[in-house]
């Protein structure tokens, strides 16, 4: 057993959990994008009247949009698209976004990131 810790062990540790932080702050992000965009799409179906022939009409929550989320409400700015995309990504899948929602998130997602990410 050692007694004294290593700093380098330490900095590791603490930016593993500063990453892990960043990645639930960006789930949220996401998760706050989605949402505005549901109910925006909401007050749009209310405001206009549709008639029987009519498609309702679908909202699309990009990229950009969780990132200007992430920078909003925790103050990230330099979070790579990448990374956004694929959070976006599997926020999306889980929520059933694609019932009423369409993305860019697959577009930009690296493709080590389009299978199932665990724990998103």
């Amino acid at each position: 057993k050692r007694l004294v810790r290593r700093r380098g062990g330490a900095s590791r540790e603490s930016a593993a959990h500063r990453a892990r932080h960043v990645r639930a702050q960006l789930g949220v992000a996401a998760d706050i994008a989605i949402q505005a965009r549901r109910r925006a799409l909401a007050a749009r179906r209310g405001a206009g009247a549709q008639g029987a022939d009519e498609r309702a009409p679908r909202g699309r929550v990009t990229v950009d949009d969780v990132l200007a989320c992430a920078h909003q409400h925790f103050g990230l700015t330099s979070i790579p698209r990448e990374e956004a995309a694929a959070v976006l990504r599997a926020r999306y899948e889980l929520r059933g976004c694609h019932r009423d929602l369409d993305t860019d998130a697959p577009a930009l997602a690296p493709e080590a990131s389009r299978t199932a990410v665990p724990g998103t």
